[in-house]
C-alpha cells in the first residue's frame, strides 16, 4: 500500500508540474512584448513623409492641320487621354460623329450636351483658335468617329480597347 501511495504522489506531481509548465508556456505566448523603437521611426512629434511613385496618365496626341487630323486613326486604351492640337490656320471643334448631331459617343445631341462642363460627351462644344488644344479621356470601349465641326469634311477615328 505504501508503494501505491508513492506512485500516486509521483504521478500527481508530474501531472501538476506538467499542467503548470503548460500554463506558463501559453501565458508567455499570449504576452505582448513591447519592441524597441526602430531607427527608421521619426522622433515623437516629427512627421514621417512617404514618397510614392507618380501615377502615370497616358496621353496621346492628334494634330489638326489644314490637311486634317493626323493620325487619322488612333488606338488607345480605356481611361487614356487624347490631346487634340490645333496647328491649322482656322478653328478646330472636335465633335463625336455624326455631323451635325455629335451623338455617337454620348448618346445625346449637340444641343443636349453642350456646353459639356464635365467633359464626358466627346465634344469640344466650341471652336478653338490656332495654337490651342483640347483633351478628352475615353471612359468606354468602342470605335468612335469624330470630325471638325467647323470644317466637317475633316474627320478621324479613335478606337478604344
Amino acid at each position: 500500500m505504501g508503494k501505491n501511495i508513492i506512485i500516486i504522489l509521483v504521478v500527481l506531481v508530474l501531472v501538476l508540474g506538467g499542467y503548470f509548465l503548460f500554463q506558463a508556456n501559453v501565458a508567455s505566448q499570449n504576452q505582448v512584448v513591447p519592441q524597441e523603437q526602430s531607427q527608421t521611426n521619426p522622433p515623437p512629434g516629427d512627421t514621417l513623409t512617404v514618397t510614392l511613385p507618380p501615377i502615370v496618365q497616358i496621353k496621346h496626341e492628334v494634330t489638326y492641320t489644314d490637311a486634317g487630323f493626323s493620325p487619322a486613326t488612333l488606338t488607345v486604351k480605356e481611361g487614356e487621354t487624347v490631346v487634340f492640337k490645333n496647328e491649322s490656320s482656322g478653328g478646330m471643334w472636335v465633335g463625336s460623329a455624326m455631323h451635325p448631331s455629335h451623338m455617337v459617343y454620348s448618346g445625346t445631341t449637340l444641343q443636349q450636351h453642350c456646353p459639356d462642363t464635365l467633359n464626358t460627351s466627346f465634344d469640344e462644344c466650341k471652336s478653338d483658335a490656332p495654337g490651342t488644344s483640347w483633351s478628352f479621356t475615353f471612359a468606354k470601349k468602342g470605335s468612335f468617329g469624330y470630325h471638325n465641326h467647323v470644317k466637317a469634311s475633316t474627320f478621324g477615328k479613335i478606337i478604344v480597347e
